[in-house]
């Protein structure tokens, strides 16, 4: 693995490539909270761009990236293993200001279209430089495209877009401007990230334990839902969209962390403890050499009891 300093501006522009948010990822989760500290740093930096200070930058945290199986020379693809909520959030700023100058300033507005967050001259899920996770993918293409109108509000993508054009707009306020263009600087170019880029051939999976290790803090449903979907190599969209989506849906991520304990305990494993879960089902798939049609049987099963135990816990 690789670790360098870089820039969002440095890491995305350029050639035409993409980031893609895995499967097995958490959906995009940052709250106003998160939000409104980045855009306090964000406008931390504006300012100091407008007093004259070229120098300073504020440390955003890290991104792993992994070269993606689709991988091809001239259009590289980059797993995101961490970081997608920075990417996804700054991407979002970006379209929102984007839209914030687009009738008064159209061409500023396809420029930072076409620098940070489509490929140009690519279609369908290729022309977006950031592609997240399927649940996420319909709202935030929406919104790079333009046509967010179309489709209700709601989730957490469309709430961060709506925060930064609610601060845009406060932004603008006579009394108190602020440039939108420093704006971008600040988050295009003073924002410093960590990217660590893994090499072909390196276990991804291996990464995303130690990152729990160190304060990701990932639950283990999330460590068992990684570890189930970088199994599954070339059944993973249809396994997700048949039953993964539907399942994790219907429940909370701790009904669904239960869920995945209690099926463990009906298989046999009954005296493993509910905080062994992800190391214990980890054990059994790979003592049996469980391959694809194993994984997506063990998906399918959970999601046939899903609909049981939806019922005991909300009888309702």
């Amino acid at each position: 693995m690789e670790a360098k300093e870089t820039l969002f501006a440095d890491l995305v522009q350029g050639r035409a490539q993409q980031f893609q948010v895995p499967l097995y990822q958490r959906t995009y989760s940052w709250t106003d909270k998160q939000l409104a500290q980045l855009w306090g740093d964000i406008l931390e930096q504006a300012e100091l761009l407008e007093a004259g200070d070229r120098d300073s930058t504020h440390f955003l945290g890290s991104v792993v990236l992994a070269p993606s199986p689709q991988n091809e020379v001239t259009f590289p693809r980059w797993l995101v293993v961490d970081g997608q909520q920075r990417l996804t959030t700054l991407s979002l700023a970006l379209a929102a200001i984007r839209d914030h100058i687009t009738d008064g300033q159209p061409d500023e507005a396809e420029r930072i279209n076409e620098e940070y967050l489509i490929n140009k001259r690519k279609n369908g899920n290729d022309h977006f430089r950031l592609l997240p996770t399927q649940a996420d993918r319909a709202q935030f293409a929406a919104h790079v495209r333009g046509t967010h109108a179309e489709h209700a509000a709601g989730g957490a993508v469309s709430a961060a877009y709506r925060f930064f054009r609610r601060k845009l707009v406060e932004a603008a306020d006579p009394a108190a401007p602020q440039d939108v263009f420093r704006i971008e600087q600040a988050i295009t170019s003073r924002l410093t990230l960590v990217a660590v880029t893994a090499k072909r051939g390196d276990n991804v999976h291996r990464i995303f334990e130690s990152l729990n290790n160190t304060g990701l803090k990932l639950s283990q449903a999330d460590l068992l839902r990684n570890y189930l979907f970088m199994r599954l190599e070339t059944r993973s969209e249809h396994v997700y969209e048949t039953y993964w989506l539907p399942l994790q849906d219907s429940l909370s991520n701790d009904e669904l962390e239960q869920l995945m304990w209690l099926q463990l305990v009906l298989d046999g494993d009954d005296r493993v403890r509910r905080q062994d879960l992800y190391t214990a089902q980890q054990q059994r798939f790979e003592r049996r050499g469980t391959g694809e049609a194993e994984i997506e049987a063990y998906v399918r099963e959970l999601h046939r009891r899903c609909a049981h135990f939806r019922r005991l816990i909300h009888p309702g």
